[in-house]
């Protein structure tokens, strides 16, 4: 075997041997939507109550996108069933990352709805600041976007979803075993010149 050749086998080896951490598991954890503002129902009172279900959601590379279509649950309460009224609201949402690092990031905007005789209702829900890009220790970046949405039907619950772009990950990192493979080629390099020397 030529000098050329070892070399070019120990440079690929090593080459083979460095890991790109790029493959991710991104959990939300649950948690509650801060709610303000005002509302009128009779009879009875009602209110709405927001909040963030969590999910998990794998990314492996650069641009890759998936989505949470129930991230969010939304319901209206009331203390009658034949409560009819409505509510305007702002909302306020802070997404808490639990892996692969702790991170978070805000989100706020504005609700609203109303409900006739408990059984159907109507509901908006618009975010004002629901898109941001989110930086985890290890050097993953995503961007996220909050859905809006407009609503009608039966019922007084409904869910809103967001999606998530992996925007960069974390330089290449070389495993220990690359130095030992490194070692084993230039151990091969030494014998190959003792060899030479000694048939010259």
């Amino acid at each position: 075997m030529s000098f050329c050749k070892v070399l070019t086998a120990a440079s690929l080896a090593t080459a083979l041997s460095v890991s790109i951490a790029s493959a991710a598991t991104f959990t939300i954890d649950a948690g509650d939507v801060t709610v303000s503002g005002g509302d009128f129902c009779f009879p009875g009172d009602c209110k709405l109550k927001g909040s963030i279900k969590g999910g998990s959601f794998d990314l492996n590379t650069v641009g890759e996108t998936a989505s949470l279509s129930d991230l969010f649950d939304w319901r209206v309460l009331t203390t009658s069933r034949w409560a009819t009224g409505a509510g305007k609201y702002s909302v306020n949402a802070t997404l808490n990352f639990s892996s692969p690092s702790l991170a978070s990031s805000s989100a706020s905007g504005y609700a609203g709805f109303i409900t006739l005789l408990g059984s159907v209702s109507g509901g908006v829900l618009a975010w004002t600041s629901g898109s941001g890009i989110i930086d985890f220790s290890e050097g993953y970046k995503l961007s996220y976007t909050l859905k809006d949405a407009l609503r009608l039907g039966s019922g007084t619950q409904t869910t809103t979803g967001a999606s998530f772009t992996l925007e960069e990950t974390p330089a290449p990192v070389p495993l220990p075993a690359s130095a030992l493979l490194l070692l084993g080629g230039m151990g091969v390099l030494g014998g190959l010149r003792a060899k030479r020397q000694r048939t010259a």
